[in-house]
């Protein structure tokens, strides 16, 4: 009971001493105005003391001294500022009705004194707030009234800011296009200051994104960075002052690339944002920023990277913007199904599908327990102004709001089951592409099985024969070895390419690279078969290179070469021509003319997973390994990287 009263007792210190600071701050404050000599310089001091301590309930108090001050010098100018000063106190809280009413006495004030930049300001913010709340109808007229009202004065800066709020509530209506044609109405009023028209560029590059008019949009982005550019030019220091700024057109243009999958463009946009971007940002760039990366990687299907930025991005919603981070980590899920990683993949999916139950759930809860809150206060109020004709009125209404409430939710719900339906859909067409793959395995290994069994029955078979025959002439005994050494020979080559294609398959192949002269190489791999027991194949090779140094294991690609000029067992005497040129800075071509690996005698499975080898062992480097045919001839094309 003790540790109780204790711990009551130091709650009540510590918000006692809170109280005493604050109220300390503002004594502080009005004592500083009072040693002052001028009442000028006390309205100035306490106009900025408000600015600095708007967030505190006392600081309209700095108000009102400050106003007295300025009637009993007669500062008309500070006046109507002071009570525009009003109106953002209120806009502050986001006090719908108070704003009304600082607008209306800012509004008489500014006809007296005939002084209309605040309070044309102000009719903006509020014809925005009745937008942004949905009375969208209500916002384009009050806009339209506000030009007709600054035409009648003459004053552009209304007639600009009627544009813009008019703009504004039409892109709140989802009416874009015209949108769009009222912001370039307000780029047409002259005088507009360099950051109206920023804000301009701004608004028009989110409308042409909504369209989907990408090009639009970095014109207008294009627009925005050169401005911010000559204020820069001009004066240095703003660099600090417009980092924000900078920072946020980079990240326009990364949003507008990975909507392209425009990697390289991407890429370059994500390193100019580096440059303005540090981790003590808003944490919405902070969720954007590492988003486009793992959007970069993603394109690039770098999964080491992309994961992680993918984690990282998650990481810095820390439970705000769920609906965000649920469309974040759907589109995780897709990635880890790119990458083949479907346990993962399953995984991510799952948690999307719970936690978009999670918050349709509260959402639900949350409006109920708006509505039935709502329901009490208006009928509270009802019953002691209006009465009960006015309270059935509102009853009406509230029923016809849970409908649209509820008929909100059964949508959701059926966009929710759609997504799962198409879900379960993916899934089986990933099944039925795993079965396929099964399906072509058992086919490769029923083939290959057949193509082990023919050479190994006739390795036995002559075998069994040389054993219990003893009556073979001598001819027929070197014929059968010759069959048997033959066949013995395939059977192992065979077996090695299986292996060899198992491993580049997998990526466990382990290669010894080093610098090596390639033209040296290609003549080894000429003197390799010239020198080869009853070769029968005649090899021409010819190049213009002296020497041409690159990175290889030498072992891998003159078995590569050997491959494609290796002649069959066939009685044929093909002649075999390769040439080697340097086809640009980067890279080396072999073309391989009349090779025996194209010709018809060869086991087509043989050639088959020959190819397959090749193929896979130079795109393990880059390289490229084509077969085709140019003016009546068949070509192997080897193509290899320089550096």
């Amino acid at each position: 009971m003790k540790k109780i009263l204790l711990l009551l007792l130091f709650c009540a210190v510590y918000i006692t001493s809170l109280q005493a600071s604050s109220d300390g701050c503002r004594d502080s404050i009005f004592a500083t105005c009072r040693s002052l000599s001028s009442d000028s310089a006390r309205v100035q001091y306490m106009q900025e003391s408000f600015k600095q301590h708007i967030g505190e309930d006392w600081s309209a108090e700095l108000l009102d001294s400050a106003l007295i001050l300025a009637m009993n010098i007669k500062d008309r100018e500070a006046e109507v500022s002071i009570r525009y000063e009003y109106f953002r106190y209120h806009t502050f809280r986001l006090n719908g009705a108070d704003m009304e009413k600082a607008c209306d006495v800012l509004k008489e004030i500014s006809y007296r004194y005939k002084k209309y930049d605040e309070y044309f300001q102000a009719l903006h913010y509020l014809i925005q707030l009745k937008g942004s709340e949905g009375n969208t109808e209500y916002a384009i007229q009050k806009s339209k009234e506000m030009r007709e009202e600054a035409i009648r004065l003459k004053m552009d800066r209304g007639i600009f800011l009627s544009y813009i709020s008019e703009g504004k509530s039409n892109a709140f209506a989802q009416n874009m296009e015209k949108a769009i044609e009222l912001y370039k109405k307000a780029l047409e009023i002259p005088g507009i200051s360099l950051n109206d028209e920023l804000t301009v560029h701004n608004y028009l590059s989110s409308s042409y994104y909504f369209l989907d008019k990408y090009p639009e949009m970095r014109d207008e982005l294009q627009a925005q960075r050169k401005i911010i550019d000559d204020l820069i030019k001009k004066n240095p220091d703003m660099l600090n002052f417009y980092r924000k700024s900078l920072l946020d057109i980079e990240m326009l243009y990364c949003k507008v690339y990975l909507a392209e999958s425009d990697a390289e463009n991407l890429k370059r946009y994500l390193d100019e944002a580096a440059k303005f971007y540090s981790d003590d940002t808003f944490s919405t760039v902070t969720i954007n920023y590492h988003f486009y990366w793992a959007g970069y990687y993603l394109l690039k299907k770098d999964w080491d990277r992309c994961f992680p930025e993918f984690e990282r991005s998650l990481s810095a919603f820390k439970g705000a913007q769920p609906m965000y981070e649920n469309n974040i980590r759907r589109i995780m899920g897709d990635a880890y199904m790119d990458a083949g990683r479907y346990k993962e993949a399953a995984n991510t999916y799952m948690a999307v599908a719970i936690k978009r139950d999670s918050i349709n759930k509260a959402t639900l809860r949350m409006n109920e327990e708006t509505v039935q809150a709502n329901y009490r206060i208006k009928k509270a109020l009802l019953e002691k102004e209006i009465g009960e004709k006015r309270f059935w009125q509102i009853a009406v209404v509230g029923g016809a709001l849970l409908i649209i409430l509820l008929v909100i939710g059964l949508l959701q719900l059926l966009h929710i089951r759609r997504e799962l339906v198409k879900s379960e859909k993916e899934m089986r067409k990933s099944y039925a592409l795993a079965e396929a793959a099964d399906k072509m395995k058992d086919v490769f290994l029923h083939n290959i099985t057949n193509e082990i069994r023919g050479p190994l029955n006739l390795v036995v078979t002559l075998s069994d024969r040389l054993c219990k025959e003893s009556d073979l002439q001598a001819e027929q005994q070197q014929r059968y070895s010759e069959i048997i050494k033959q066949n013995a020979e395939k059977l192992i080559n065979l077996i090695f390419d299986i292996l060899d294609l198992s491993r580049l398959e997998s990526g466990m192949m382990k290669f010894n690279i080093e610098v090596y002269d390639m033209v040296q190489l290609c003549k080894e791999a000429k003197l390799m078969l010239e020198l080869k027991d009853g070769n029968k194949v005649s090899v021409d090779f010819r190049t213009e290179l002296d020497s041409l140094f690159v990175s290889v294991d030498t072992v891998r690609f003159r078995k590569l070469l050997s491959s494609v000029i290796m002649p069959s067992m066939s009685d044929e005497e093909p002649k075999v021509e390769y040439t080697l040129h340097r086809e640009d800075d980067n890279s080396l071509r072999i073309t391989v003319i009349n090779s025996p690996l194209l010709g018809k005698d060869r086991d087509e499975k043989e050639i088959e997973i020959k190819h397959a080898i090749n193929r896979l062992y130079l795109e393990s480097f880059n390289g490229r390994y084509q077969v085709r045919e140019e003016n009546g001839e068949r070509l192997i094309i080897i193509t290899y990287p320089i550096k």
